[in-house]
C-alpha cells in the first residue's frame, strides 16, 4: 500500500481501448523480471476526463484492431466475472454489440469521426465495467505473455489467446454465453441445449477476428515456442493469479497450459 495518494490524474484517451478514463487500473512492466501486473487504488481513478474522438483519427487501421479487441474482451470479461451486476451487464452487453457491429466498419474507415465517437464510447462503458466487475483470468495470460515479450501489444495478445482461451473457459462454465452472443447478433441462441450456446459465441469472435484483419496474428511469430508455455503458466498464476478466483469454472493449471498450447500452435 502506498504511503500517499496519487496525485490528481486528468485522462484524456488518444486510443479506445483501454477505457482507463473510467477504471482505476494502471499496468506495471517490471525491468528484467519478467512481471507485468495490473495495480491501482482509489486515488488512481481520474479526476477528470476527456473522450474526444478527434484525438483517435490519426490511430492506424491494425492499431484500431488492437485497441477495439481490449475493450471488447473488457466488456466480454466483465460480463463473465463472478462479481458481475446488472449496471455492469448493461454497459457489458452495450459495447460487445457496438464493437461488434461498428469496429470492422472503423477498421476499413479510419477516419470516420463517428465511427470514432461509437468506438470511444464503447471503450469507455468497458472501462466502467472493469471498474465494476473487472477482468477474468484471460487477461492473466496475456500478462504473461506481455512480461515474456514486452514488443507484443497487448490487444494482439490478446485476440491471440482468445479463441483457445472462451472455448475452455466454455466447457467449464457454459453458462452467459447465450447473452454475449445474441449482442453480437446472433438470434433464438436460448433456444439451443446450454452446452451448444457457447458455440455461437465463439463463431461470432472467429468471424470478427477475421473481419478486422487480425486472423493472421500467430504467437510463434512473436517469438513464442511450446518451450515457453509451463513458464508463461507460472507468470499467469504468480504474478496475475487474483484474477482466477473470479473467473467462471475452476481454471486449473492444466487448463491454462492447454490454452498456452493451443494458442502457440
Amino acid at each position: 500500500a502506498p504511503e500517499k495518494p496519487a496525485l490528481p490524474v486528468i485522462a484524456i484517451p488518444t486510443t479506445a481501448g483501454t477505457g482507463t478514463e473510467a477504471d482505476p487500473w494502471t499496468v506495471i512492466t517490471k525491468s528484467g523480471a519478467k512481471e507485468k501486473i495490473g495495480y491501482g487504488n482509489d486515488s488512481t481513478y481520474p479526476a477528470l476526463s476527456i473522450v474526444d474522438p478527434e484525438l483517435m483519427l490519426s490511430v492506424p487501421p491494425r492499431m484500431t484492431a488492437y485497441t477495439g479487441m481490449d475493450a471488447f474482451f473488457h466488456a466480454v470479461e466483465s460480463f463473465l466475472n463472478l462479481n458481475r451486476q446488472p449496471a455492469n451487464d448493461m454497459l457489458a452487453l452495450e459495447a460487445v454489440h457496438l464493437i461488434t457491429h461498428y469496429l470492422p466498419e472503423l477498421v476499413a474507415d479510419p477516419g470516420n469521426l463517428e465511427l470514432r465517437t461509437i468506438q470511444a464510447w464503447a471503450s469507455t462503458a468497458a472501462g466502467i465495467c472493469e471498474s465494476i466487475g473487472g477482468c477474468i483470468s484471460h487477461h492473466s495470460l496475456e500478462h504473461a505473455l506481455s512480461a515474456m515479450n514486452t514488443d507484443l501489444v497487448h490487444g494482439a495478445g490478446l485476440v491471440m489467446l482468445s479463441v483457445p482461451y472462451f472455448t475452455k473457459l466454455a466447457e467449464l462454465a457454459p453458462e452467459h454465453f447465450e447473452d454475449l452472443a445474441t449482442a453480437m447478433g446472433f438470434e433464438d441462441v436460448e433456444e439451443m441445449p446450454l452446452e451448444e450456446r457457447p458455440k455461437a459465441f465463439l463463431a461470432g469472435l472467429a468471424d470478427l477476428i477475421k473481419e478486422i484483419g487480425l486472423a493472421d496474428e500467430k504467437l510463434s511469430d512473436h517469438g513464442f515456442t511450446q518451450d515457453n508455455v509451463t513458464e508463461l503458466t507460472d507468470i499467469a498464476f504468480g504474478t496475475m493469479g487474483g484474477l482466477f478466483p473470479v473467473t467462471p469454472g475452476n481454471m486449473t493449471r492444466k487448463d491454462v497450459e492447454e490454452i498456452f498450447s493451443k494458442a502457440i500452435g
